[in-house]
């Protein structure tokens, strides 16, 4: 039994902040790793990262492609698909009903503390 819960965790959340970004724009994996905290509020460490977006590409929610950089090596740029899109916004109907549980239990406990 868990005796003390700190931190809310959902599986794999890092998965939708990803095709988030990818909807902002194109992107590869440390320009990812960094806007995955600085808009996400999300950490997740690079072997991870790497696992997600080949699982985000097997299953055809996002496309890559090797791309020259002018700036080093050549990067792996990474794009979200129609199928991403409709993926995400199923994420996204989801987070609000579980926002509403989540807000529910927070309002209820706030009244009688």
């Amino acid at each position: 039994m868990r005796k003390f819960c700190p931190q809310v965790v959902i599986e794999n959340f890092f998965e939708p902040c990803i095709l988030y970004l990818l909807l902002k724009k194109p992107s590869y994996g440390y320009e990812i790793s960094k806007n995955l905290l600085r808009h996400c509020e999300c950490q997740v460490n690079v072997g991870n990262l790497y696992k997600g977006l080949n699982r985000l590409v097997t299953q055809g929610y996002a496309t890559k492609q090797t791309v020259d950089s002018s700036l080093g090596p050549t990067r792996v740029v990474y794009e979200i698909t129609d199928s991403g899109k409709e993926y995400l916004k199923g994420w996204i109907d989801n987070l609000k009903k579980q926002q509403k549980t989540i807000s529910k239990l927070i309002i209820n406990y706030q009244q009688i503390t």
